[in-house]
C-alpha cells in the first residue's frame, strides 16, 4: 500500500491524565499549612482582638492525578514540520483535610486549583513509515489557574478564590500515526512549566486531517 503525503490543516482532540505531583511535594504541603494556619490566627485576631490566640492544628494531603483534556488545530506544512495550536485543560490539583483547635472543634479545608491555557508549539517529525512516525514539540503556553479555597468553622463558611496566570515553555514527545483515510492517532508526554513548577500530562490524541487523500 502506498504511503500517504501528509500535507495541510487537521483538527485533533485528546485526553490524557496530568501529573501534579512537583506542585504537592511535601514542602508545599507545609507551606499551604502555614499559610492556613497564619490566616486563621489573623482572622481570630480582627475578630476577638482581646481574646488569646486558639492553638489550631492541620494535616493536609494533596490529590496528585487528573483528567486533561484539549482540541485544537494543525497545518502539517512538511512532512516533517507541522504547527499547532490548541486549548487545554490541565485539570485540578486539590489539597485538603482537617482543621482543629484546642477545644476539638473540626472544620474541613480544601483549596482546588484549575489550570487551562492556549498554546502554540512546533512539531518535528520523523520521516513515517507505513504512516507511523515518532516527533518532538516545543512552544509557548498562555496559562491561567483560579484556585478556590473554603472551609467551615464554628459554623461559619469561609470562602475564596485567587486567580493567577503567565506565559511559559512547553516541551513534549511521543508517537503518531496517519492512515490513508484522514484519521490518525498520537501518544504524546508533555511537560509544562506552571509558576515556576513542572506539570506533567501523558495523552491519547485523535486526529482528523482534511488534507490526505482519500
Amino acid at each position: 500500500m502506498a504511503e500517504s503525503r501528509f500535507k495541510g490543516i487537521y483538527f485533533f482532540t485528546s485526553i490524557g491524565e496530568s501529573d501534579f505531583s512537583d506542585m504537592t511535594t511535601s514542602s508545599d504541603l507545609s507551606q499551604a499549612e502555614s499559610q492556613l494556619l497564619t490566616s486563621l490566627n489573623n482572622r481570630f485576631q480582627q475578630e476577638n482582638p482581646e481574646a488569646a490566640l486558639p492553638q489550631y492544628s492541620t494535616q493536609l494531603s494533596a490529590q496528585q492525578k487528573s483528567t486533561s483534556i484539549s482540541f485544537g488545530l494543525g497545518y502539517i506544512f512538511h512532512e516533517l514540520i507541522s504547527l499547532e495550536a490548541s486549548y487545554q485543560y490541565m485539570g485540578r490539583v486539590k489539597i485538603s483535610g482537617p482543621v482543629v483547635d484546642e477545644e476539638d472543634n473540626r472544620a474541613e479545608y480544601s483549596a482546588t486549583g484549575l489550570v487551562a491555557g492556549f498554546d502554540v508549539r512546533t512539531y518535528l517529525h520523523t520521516p513515517s513509515y507505513k504512516g507511523f512516525g515518532a516527533f518532538i514539540n516545543w512552544g509557548a503556553t498562555l496559562w491561567s489557574r483560579e484556585t478556590r479555597t473554603r472551609y467551615e468553622f464554628n459554623n461559619e463558611t469561609r470562602a475564596e478564590i485567587l486567580k493567577d496566570n503567565g506565559l511559559e515553555v512547553v516541551f513534549g514527545y511521543g508517537i503518531r500515526y496517519f492512515s490513508q483515510s484522514g484519521f490518525g492517532s498520537s501518544i504524546i508526554w508533555e511537560q509544562y512549566n506552571i509558576g515556576q513548577e513542572n506539570l506533567d500530562v501523558i495523552k491519547a490524541t485523535l486526529l482528523y486531517d482534511f488534507n490526505i487523500p482519500h
